[in-house]
């Protein structure tokens, strides 16, 4: 199943609590997203997750909408700007390149959207499998039924 939570760190859904309100400890994965930069309360909840061993990966949004303004203020090249982008969140999450994913759903064929399509359909074979394998290695308890009328 995929879940879309709400923000963390607002009034209604503080961070202290936040893990333990939703059952995040309890999710197989978790993907992070934002249109913008990462917040604290975003990078915060990734060291929770690190934590507790939750493997996630961190989605930025509207890359295009980055690129067009990074253009206009600065002049600054696509390429520039997503590497500056990709080295932002690598940084500030301490994710490797490969667990860091730019999207744009008005460009869906580029930049990372089909990456990202393949990381989570892999992703969910692999939960599969494993919720298999546990579930194969599982001791079974077999007990007799007896089919008969009262």
């Amino acid at each position: 199943r995929l879940w879309d939570l709400p923000d963390a760190g607002t009034p209604k859904f503080p961070l202290e609590s936040y893990m333990r309100n939703m059952g995040i400890k309890y999710f197989d994965e978790v993907i992070i997203a934002s249109a913008a930069r990462f917040t604290e309360t975003d990078l915060e909840l990734m060291d929770e997750l690190r934590s507790h061993g939750i493997p996630f990966i961190a989605l930025r949004t509207k890359v295009d909408l980055e690129i067009r303004n990074a253009e206009v203020d600065t002049g600054a090249g696509p390429e520039e700007t997503l590497k500056r982008i990709r080295d932002d969140i690598q940084s500030n999450s301490l994710l490797p390149e490969e667990r860091i994913y730019m999207v744009s759903s008005r460009k869906p064929d580029e930049f990372d959207f089909q990456r990202l399509k393949q990381y989570i359909v892999d992703s969910l074979h692999r939960g599969v499998e494993v919720k298999l394998a546990k579930a194969l290695n599982r001791k079974l308890e077999v007990h007799e039924i007896w089919n008969g009328v009262i």
